[in-house]
């Protein structure tokens, strides 16, 4: 153990089982390192709260949680717009928007497009189709708009003039705006097994979808 003079925030022990490494990814990667990042802790920390049984820790682990699994939903989108058109959609941090893009241009623009499938046939020897028609996109936005409205509800609530762009999750990260005021003034309550089923619902068809396309790109 350091004395306090010597401690720093930023030290580089040397010692590979106990040392996160980065700087060292491409785009690609550092995306997929995020968004993994993200899912996987908030997987954590909800078999943490749950194997706790405890009040203090149910009632307040559930804000890193909630903003761990949307920043990964978001990276996720991101992820998967950057693989196919080598740049982030535009959208900011507002799910639906980026889903739509994704929908769009990724989804019915190069997976599910003739045209570009017949590109994608003549650079690759070993071409292998993949069909999305058992996935319900229609479920998925209706998820995200689920997400997202619980985002906008009560920042709007406080925020009447602001623009949904503005959001920035902060109503999961902060709960108190920069005008002083509680997000939420009444009572809510929210299942934690039911929460981490559905965004891994939506996590799994998004990286199906990244998967098709990295598969289609790579050449």
């Amino acid at each position: 153990m350091k004395d306090k003079v010597s401690m720093r925030i930023f030290y580089e022990s040397k010692i590979m089982e106990q040392s996160a490494h980065f700087g060292w990814q491409n785009k690609d990667s550092a995306l997929y390192g995020l968004r993994e990042g993200y899912k996987n802790s908030a997987d954590d920390l909800v078999r943490t709260a749950l194997k706790s049984e405890n009040i203090k820790t149910l009632d307040t682990y559930i804000f890193p949680i909630l903003f761990s699994y949307r920043h990964s939903l978001e990276i996720s989108l991101k992820h998967i717009y950057l693989r196919c058109w080598g740049k982030l959609p535009k959208g900011g941090h507002n799910l639906i928007t980026l889903w739509d893009e994704v929908k769009t241009e990724v989804v019915d623009g190069f997976i599910n497009n003739e045209a570009a499938l017949e590109e994608v046939k003549r650079n690759k020897t070993d071409f292998v189709p993949y069909s999305l028609a058992g996935i319900n996109l229609t479920k998925v936005r209706l998820l995200l708009k689920e997400f997202q409205e619980a985002d906008q509800r009560d920042f709007e609530r406080i925020n009447p003039s602001a623009k949904q762009t503005d959001q920035n999750a902060d109503v999961w990260r902060y709960l108190i705006s920069t005008d002083n005021d509680l997000y939420f003034t009444s009572s809510h309550s929210i299942d934690y097994l039911s929460l981490k089923e559905s965004i891994s619902y939506l996590y799994e068809i998004f990286d199906f979808i990244y998967h098709i396309t990295d598969e289609y790109l790579s050449y």
